[in-house]
């Protein structure tokens, strides 16, 4: 071969060689991200009490699957919060795995709790895109509150009268605030909208508004406009 086709061949052998090693190292990096993100993730969702193994991720962005609203709100947060994390794309599923797999000679699922577990659901679906908020440091309802809480109020409507349904109040935290003012508002926020659904046709023995203050925060740091909230339990 001649000198002038041999060393050409060699360049594009060597340009050929270079490529495949950028792309060798481009992927070993993204797989080192990939595992440093996940490892990370999972480490802040069990911190959170949320199943760790939900979260995986392609490159920078994190997919995250959760069993209702209410927690696909809550892992979103956390892993929003992971440094490094580009963006992230909630599943909810409405369970890992699909439903359980009745037991030969079971006796039958308890169809009260069932209907308790539908009529729960709805009401995080509702919450998940209709969030009661208030002003901050304050029990007064956004007018976005009290639109989610008629949207509650509705969703109640026609539940049996020997169910319950816990309003548990929320804050975000503070530096330096009393812990005991953080509850005494929590309960205030959950009392006004435990008003705001009775007059809405809630019957008043069916609801029991709670503080939690700032211990139970949706976001990392509990500082966010989120951790200002109620939440219904049905009870």
């Amino acid at each position: 071969m001649p000198a002038p086709r041999l060393l050409a061949a060699f360049a594009a052998l060597a340009v050929l060689v270079t490529g495949v090693l950028a792309l060798v190292a481009t992927v070993v990096e993204r797989g080192g991200i990939e595992a440093d993100l996940t490892a990370r993730s999972r480490e802040a969702l069990s911190r959170s009490g949320l199943p760790a193994e939900a979260v995986s991720f392609s490159g920078r962005d994190a997919t995250v699957r959760a069993r209702s609203p209410h927690e696909a709100l809550l892992a979103e947060s956390v892993v929003e919060d992971v440094d490094g994390v580009r963006s992230v794309d909630v599943v909810t599923s409405g369970g890992h795995g699909g439903p359980p797999t009745p037991q030969r000679g079971a006796a039958p699922a308890d169809p009260g709790a069932s209907a308790k577990a539908r009529l729960q659901r709805s009401l995080d679906e509702v919450l998940a895109d209709n969030p009661i908020t208030f002003r901050p440091y304050s029990s007064d309802l956004t007018s976005g509150g009290e639109d989610a809480v008629a949207r509650v109020a509705e969703t109640l409507s026609g539940a049996p009268t020997d169910w319950r349904f816990e309003v548990g109040g929320h804050t975000a935290r503070v530096s330096g605030a009393d812990p005991e003012s953080a509850e005494e508002l929590s309960y205030a926020r959950a009392e006004a909208v435990a008003e705001e659904l009775v007059d809405l046709g809630v019957p008043p023995d069916q609801v029991k508004p709670v503080g939690y203050g700032d211990t139970r925060p949706l976001s990392r740091h509990g500082t966010s406009a989120i951790d200002r909230r109620v939440e219904i339990s049905v009870r």
